[in-house]
C-alpha cells in the first residue's frame, strides 16, 4: 500500500507546476476541479445463497484536477475503496498523470486510464452496477503506468498506442516486462463504431502465474490479448457487442480464455432507463495441468432499471442469474447507487 504521506507528496506536485500557467493566451484562466464518485450497492441472493446479503461500497474516488493551459492538465485521483483478497479497504493512488490535447492528439504521461476496455464502458453506461466484461475478468488493468496517445485521423478513424508496464495500478514497479498496445476506432456514422484492439505483454518470470500442485514443466510464452467491438449510442439507446481473448494467460503456453458480452440500455423516460446483459466466459486448459483453472467461466445474465432523480444521483435496481461453469447457478437481487461531483 502507497503510504499516506506518498499520497499528499502527489496531489502538491500539483501545485508546483502551476506557476508555469502564464504562458498561455490572455483569454484563458487555469482553473482546478475536485473529483468524487462512490459506488455503493445492496444484494441479496436467493435459494442456495439467500444467507449472502449486505451493503458494500467497490469505490471511492477523491481526487484534483487542474487544467494549467489550454492544452495541458494535471490529474491525481485516489481510490479508497479498492479492497484486497482479506475484504479489507485499503487506499490506492489510482491516477497521477499530465495529459496534453491539441490538434486531434492526445497524450497521457503517468499512472494514466487505459483504452483496452474505456470505449466498451461507455457504451454499457453502467459502469457502477458492474464493470465491462475484461475488467471482470481480470484480462487487463484498467490503470497503469506508462504513456498512452490517441489521434484523431478524422471524423471516422482514430488510432491509439500505449506502453505500460503491464501491472496495473496496485502494482507499480519497474521490472523488465511492458505491454505494448495498438487500437484502431472507425466510425462509419456519428452513432456507430467498429473497433479492435490488440496488445503485447512480454514474459517475465517474476511476474508468471503460479502452477497448480504437481504441475512442474510447462512452457512459457508472451501473453496477448485481442479485442473485437461494435457498439451503437444516441440520445434513447446505447448498446454493444463485443469479444475478447487472451493467449497465454500469465504467460503459460496454452492458458487461453475468451468472452462474448452483449448489453443494451434505452431511455424509457426522462429520469429512467432500462437495461440489460448478457456475458459468457470460456477457457482452454495446457496438456499439463489437471483440472480447469479460471473461476470466471459461466454465463452472466442481468436485467434492471435506472432512476436519476439528480445529475449527481443514481440509483439501479437490477436481477442478475450467475451461471458458473462448474456449478448451479446463483441468483442475487442488488440495488446499486452511485454519487458524483
Amino acid at each position: 500500500m502507497i503510504r499516506f504521506y506518498y499520497i499528499i507528496t502527489l496531489f502538491l506536485l500539483i501545485f508546483i507546476v502551476l506557476p508555469v500557467q502564464g504562458q498561455d493566451t490572455l483569454d484563458f484562466k487555469p482553473s482546478g476541479t475536485v473529483i468524487a464518485r462512490a459506488f455503493l450497492d445492496y444484494s441479496t441472493g436467493f435459494g442456495k445463497v439467500n444467507d449472502e446479503r449486505g451493503f458494500d461500497i467497490t469505490r471511492a474516488f477523491l481526487g484534483y484536477n487542474y487544467k494549467i493551459t489550454s492544452n495541458l492538465q494535471a490529474q491525481v485521483i485516489i481510490d479508497g475503496a479498492s479492497g484486497n483478497s482479506s475484504g479489507k479497504l485499503e487506499p490506492y493512488l489510482r491516477n497521477a498523470f499530465i495529459n496534453w490535447n491539441d490538434k486531434g492528439l492526445n497524450i497521457n504521461l503517468g499512472l494514466t486510464g487505459l483504452m483496452q476496455f474505456s470505449t466498451q464502458e461507455k457504451y454499457w453506461m453502467h459502469r457502477y452496477i458492474f464493470k465491462s466484461l475484461q475488467d471482470e475478468t481480470k484480462m487487463a488493468p484498467s490503470v497503469d503506468m506508462g504513456v498512452t496517445a490517441e489521434y484523431e485521423i478524422n471524423r471516422y478513424l482514430s488510432v491509439d498506442l500505449s506502453l505500460t508496464n503491464g501491472e496495473g495500478y496496485k502494482k507499480v514497479k519497474r521490472d523488465n516486462t511492458m505491454r505494448y498496445a495498438a487500437g484502431l476506432s472507425l466510425h462509419p456514422t456519428s452513432t456507430t463504431i467498429l473497433r479492435v484492439y490488440g496488445d503485447i505483454y512480454n514474459d517475465d518470470e517474476i511476474q508468471r502465474d503460479a502452477l497448480p500442485e504437481g504441475v512442474e514443466n510447462t512452457k512459457y510464452k508472451d501473453q496477448y490479448t485481442l479485442s473485437l467491438f461494435a457498439g451503437y449510442q444516441d440520445k434513447n439507446v446505447s448498446g454493444g457487442i463485443e469479444y475478447n481473448k487472451v493467449y497465454n494467460k500469465g504467460f503459460i503456453n496454452k492458458k487461453d480464455y475468451y468472452g462474448y458480452s452483449f448489453y443494451a440500455s434505452v431511455r424509457a423516460a426522462s429520469k429512467w432507463r432500462i437495461f440489460a446483459r448478457y456475458d459468457l466466459i470460456d477457457s482452454s486448459t495446457p496438456a499439463s495441468f489437471s483440472e480447469p483453472w479460471n473461476d470466471f467461466d459461466g454465463q452472466l445474465m442481468m436485467i434492471g432499471a435506472e432512476f436519476r432523480p439528480l445529475k449527481q444521483l443514481k440509483f439501479a435496481p437490477n436481477f442478475r442469474n450467475i451461471n458458473p461453469g462448474r456449478g448451479r447457478s446463483e441468483q442475487y437481487l442488488f440495488v446499486n447507487v452511485e454519487f458524483s461531483l
